[in-house]
This record gives structure tokens, C-alpha cells and sequence, in this order.
């Protein structure tokens, strides 16, 4: 089911007995909880017709006696378990997968029972599939392309603002696509310029700090476009301005070398992108990005790149060399292979 789908029942009052929230765009899930909670539940009677459980780590006769407890002066009680184990395929937890679903099959129709997961889940469970048959599965992927554009154009007209296509796409660039991030830089954008009536690329350079992974992706697009000089600006601006330490950059650069190659090689075997991100376990964000990083390098430039940064761990490791000086060699010799 499409979130979008879900706002639009949730706001006609159109209630499941059961929903599983689950996926990995973390903003828009909270908020459809939240408006979940704000419709279902008066804040006057919260503790009498609202439960939270950590299914972490839980019995099911806890979640049978919140599920069956009756909701006062109100038709629904709500209930949301967070995180049950069963859900991604652990086996380390107190409930059984077929004692849980014997029992949601015959649940009371007094209550709403919300499944949230922070992450994935796997969609080979019994239980998933009886959920995405019988009530509401809803995946909340990460908005790319044109999907995400809008909620950003959206997010800041409501504050009687605006921003152009070529700055949500440098904002984009900057922080990525996880919307907590990007909500958190809006807020800094619309309190930075004020009276202004438009967030342009020069505020952005002002206020929004490239998250590291940002920068790394930065860095290894300068590298393949063999913009040395460009390249050494990211790294020095990282470790000057960022105070970002040595070694957690050259692990990121290896990574990011590694996951191109990976990329590249599963493209020329013929996989679409939505199936390489599923096949490295990677948003389908960093693998698109990865796809277009692939363009600038060879196979034998990223397998020269990955030996470089495993040379230089070493050689940092027993002092022979400095380990920003390690950085900036690599990168000179990138540049020039």
C-alpha cells in the first residue's frame, strides 16, 4: 500500500484492525503514527485506550492482554509493538511466529494493532503475508527523484517560501535523501534567511554542512573526473573545517570504492538498480549514485583504488607515513592513473 493512500484513510477515519509499518524513510513513517495517535486518541483517555510495547524483547501474552484490554467510552483502543523480532527473520525472541498469528487472525475487533518496524522486514513471513492480504502493509521507501523535489517545493511554500529546482537539487547533493535531514536544514534555511523570500544555493553554501557521507561521494566524483585539486579541497575542508579524523575517511573512500565496483560489476551483468540495492543491501540512492560514479572509473582503476587504501591503512598503522599525507597521496595518484 502507498503511504499517500494510508493519509488519505487516516484522515477519513477509514481504520484497519491491523497495520505493519516498516521500510527505511523514517520521517514519514513517525508522522503517519502520529497522525494515527492524534485521530484515534483523545489525550484526555491516552492511558486508558493507547499502548506502546517493545516487542524487542516481549512475551505474547503482554500484547494479547494490551490487544484485548476494551477501549473506554471510545469504538477502537490503539496499540502499536515496535521492532518485533519476529517480523525480520530473528529467531532470538520470546514469541512464535505461528502462536502470533493464530492470535491476530481472532483478534478483537475493539482494537487497532500498528506493527512498527524502523527498518526492513522479511517479506517471506508468514506473518507479513497474511498482513499484506488481510489488513495494511505499508513500505516507506526513501523518496528520490521528482517524488522527493516535490515534498521539499511543498515543505517550503508552507512556510510562504520558496526554492528553485537547481537548489533542492544541490541541497540534495549536500545532505542526501533522508528527510529528518533534509527537515532539520529547511528549518536552519527558513530561520538563516529571514525576510528573504527564496532559499538559493548561496544560503545553502552558508548554513548546510555536507553530511560526511555527502562529502565522500564529493570527493570520489572529483577523483573521477580527475580533479585533483578539487578533490584535495573536499578532504582538507573535512578534516580542517569537519574535524573529521583520518581514518574513518579512508575506510568511507575504500567503501565507497568497493560498493562502485560492486555496482558496476552487477550492472554489466545485466541487474536494474532496484535489484542491486536489494542484492548489496544499500538504499537505491547510494546504489543510482554509485551506477553514475561507475561511469568515471574502470574496473581496474576501482580494484587500484581499493589496493591503495588498503596499502596506506598499513602504512599508517606502523608509522611509516602520516595518515592525512596517506589521503592526499591517494587521491594524487587516482587522479593520475
Amino acid at each position: 500500500m502507498d503511504y499517500r493512500k494510508l493519509f488519505k484513510e487516516i484522515n477519513k477515519g477509514d481504520w484497519q484492525g491491523i497495520y505493519l509499518f516498516f521500510g527505511e524513510e523514517q520521517y514519514i513513517k513517525q508522522q503517519a503514527l502520529n497522525r494515527i495517535i492524534e485521530a484515534m486518541v483523545d489525550p484526555s483517555l491516552k492511558d486508558l485506550n493507547y499502548a506502546q510495547i517493545d516487542g524487542t524483547d516481549v512475551d505474547l501474552d503482554i500484547i494479547i492482554n494490551a490487544c484485548e484490554t476494551l477501549p473506554f467510552m471510545v469504538d477502537r483502543r490503539l496499540v502499536v509493538v515496535k521492532d518485533l523480532s519476529i517480523l525480520n527473520g530473528r529467531a532470538d525472541g520470546n514469541i512464535d511466529e505461528d502462536s502470533f498469528l493464530e492470535y491476530i487472525k481472532k483478534m478483537s475487533e475493539t482494537t487497532c494493532l500498528i506493527l512498527y518496524c524502523r527498518n526492513g522486514v522479511d517479506k517471506r513471513k508468514k506473518i507479513y503475508k497474511y498482513i499484506n492480504k488481510t489488513g495494511k502493509a505499508i513500505e516507506f521507501k526513501y523518496l528520490t527523484g521528482k517524488e522527493l523535489h516535490t515534498w521539499i517545493n511543498q515543505t517550503v511554500e508552507q512556510q510562504g517560501k520558496k526554492i528553485s529546482y537547481k537548489a533542492i537539487s544541490y541541497l540534495v547533493d549536500r545532505v542526501g535523501n533522508e528527510l529528518n535531514d533534509i527537515s532539520n536544514e529547511l528549518k536552519k534555511l527558513i530561520s538563516y534567511i529571514g525576510q528573504s523570500g527564496e532559499i538559493d544555493i548561496k544560503a545553502i553554501d552558508q548554513v548546510v554542512t555536507p553530511t560526511l557521507e555527502q562529502s565522500i561521494f564529493q570527493l570520489v566524483d572529483a577523483i573521477g573526473e580527475k580533479r585533483s585539486s578539487q578533490a584535495l579541497m573536499i578532504l582538507g575542508n573535512l578534516i580542517n573545517e569537519g574535524g573529521q579524523a583520518a581514518p574513518p575517511i579512508l575506510a568511507m573512500i575504500a567503501r565507497q570504492f568497493r560498493l562502485i565496483l560492486q555496482c558496476k560489476e552487477y550492472r554489466e551483468k545485466g541487474y536494474n538498480p532496484n535489484t542491486i540495492a536489494a542484492k548489496l543491501n544499500q538504499r537505491s540512492f547510494v546504489v543510482k549514485k554509485c551506477l553514475s560514479q561507475a561511469r568515471n572509473f574502470t574496473v581496474e582503476q576501482l580494484k587500484k583504488g581499493l589496493e591503495l587504501c588498503l596499502q596506506a591503512d598499513y602504512y599508517i598503522k606502523i608509522g611509516k607515513i602520516q595518515d592525512s599525507m596517506a589521503l592526499e597521496l591517494i587521491i594524487i595518484k587516482m587522479c593520475n592513473y
